[in-house]
C-alpha cells in the first residue's frame, strides 16, 4: 500500500510539473508572438505604397517597395535626423559610461567616507520628475550659448544617466577581490593604471549593460529632445522628425513605416551585439544584490 501511495504521489507530481512546463511554454510562446507581432508588421508596411497598404494590410507586399527606404532617408530628412541621433547618442553613452565608472570605482574602492549615502542620494535624482526641470534646464541651456546646438542635448543626457549607471558600477566594484588593486599598487601602478588595465576588464558585463540601458533611454527619448530642437530643425533627432514625417498629400505609411523600421534596427544591432555580457551583467547583479 505505500509503495502504491508513493507511485501515486510521483506520478501525480510528474503531471503537476508536465502541465506547468506546457503552460509556461504557451505562455512564451504567446508573450514572444504579442512582441515579434508589430515589428513583422511594421516591416511588411514598410514595403508598401498607401493603396496597398489600404486594400492589402495583413498580406505580405505584392511589390517590395525598397524604394520607400530611400524615401524615408532622403525626402522625409531621416538621414540628418540619424546622423544627429548618432551623435548625440553616442557621446552621452561614451561620457555616461566613463565618468560613472569612475565614480562607481572611487565610492567602492577609495575609502571615500560616507559612500552609501552618496549613492543614495544619487539614486534620489532618478524620481525627479523631468517635467519639474525641463524649464529651468532650457533657461540655462540658453545662457551658456548651446541652444541650436548638439550641445544641448548631450549634456542633459549624459547627465541623467549618471546615477543609475553609478549604482550598477558600484555594485560590479563592491565584487572585485581588493587584494587585485593593493597587488597592482604594490607593484607601482597608480590610480588611473589600475583602473584601466586592472579593474575595467574585470566588470566588461556591467559597461554593456550600462551602454544598453543609456543607449535605449537616450535613442527614443522625445519630450526633451522636442523642447530643445524648438529653436532649431538642424539638430532634430530621430522621434522628433519621426513625429512631422510627412509625404507630398499626408501620411505616407510605407516610407513611414520605413522610418520607424531605421529607428528600430540599431537598438536591435546594439543588443545583439553586447546581449551576451548585458545578459551575464544582470544575472551578476542579481546574484550579488
Amino acid at each position: 500500500m505505500n509503495i502504491e501511495k508513493k507511485q501515486g504521489k510521483t506520478v501525480t507530481a510528474y503531471s503537476h510539473s508536465r502541465s506547468a512546463k506546457i503552460v509556461s511554454r504557451v505562455l512564451t510562446v504567446l508573450t514572444a508572438v504579442t512582441v515579434v507581432y508589430p515589428l513583422i508588421f511594421i516591416a511588411l508596411v514598410s514595403f508598401k505604397n498607401n493603396q496597398e497598404f489600404y486594400s492589402n494590410i495583413w498580406g505580405l507586399p505584392q511589390i517590395w517597395r525598397w524604394s520607400n527606404y530611400s524615401y524615408a532617408w532622403i525626402s522625409g530628412k531621416i538621414g540628418t535626423y540619424s546622423i544627429n541621433s548618432i551623435v548625440i547618442t553616442l557621446s552621452a553613452v561614451l561620457g555616461s559610461v566613463l565618468i560613472a565608472a569612475l565614480g562607481g570605482y572611487a565610492l567602492s574602492k577609495m575609502c571615500i567616507p560616507k559612500a552609501e549615502l552618496i549613492l543614495s542620494i544619487l539614486m534620489m535624482f532618478n524620481f525627479i520628475p523631468g517635467v519639474a526641470i525641463y524649464i529651468p534646464l532650457y533657461t540655462q541651456m540658453n545662457s551658456m550659448k548651446l541652444s541650436g546646438t548638439l550641445w544641448m542635448m548631450i549634456l542633459p543626457y549624459l547627465a541623467w544617466q549618471i546615477p543609475f549607471s553609478i549604482y550598477i558600477f558600484k555594485k560590479f566594484f563592491d565584487s572585485v577581490p581588493s587584494e587585485l588593486i593593493e597587488a597592482a599598487r604594490a607593484d607601482g601602478c597608480g590610480e588611473i593604471g589600475i583602473f584601466f588595465k586592472v579593474i575595467l576588464p574585470l566588470v566588461r558585463p556591467a559597461i554593456a549593460t550600462v551602454m544598453v540601458f543609456n543607449f535605449i533611454n537616450i535613442w527614443g527619448e522625445y519630450m526633451w529632445a522636442s523642447i530643445a530642437t524648438s529653436s532649431s530643425a538642424a539638430i532634430q533627432t530621430l522621434p522628433v522628425g519621426l513625429l512631422y514625417f510627412r509625404g507630398q498629400y499626408g501620411i505616407e505609411w510605407g516610407p513611414f513605416a520605413a522610418a520607424i523600421m531605421i529607428i528600430i534596427i540599431p537598438l536591435m544591432l546594439v543588443f545583439i551585439y553586447l546581449q551576451k555580457y548585458f545578459i551575464q551583467g544582470l544575472t551578476s547583479g542579481a546574484v550579488k544584490g
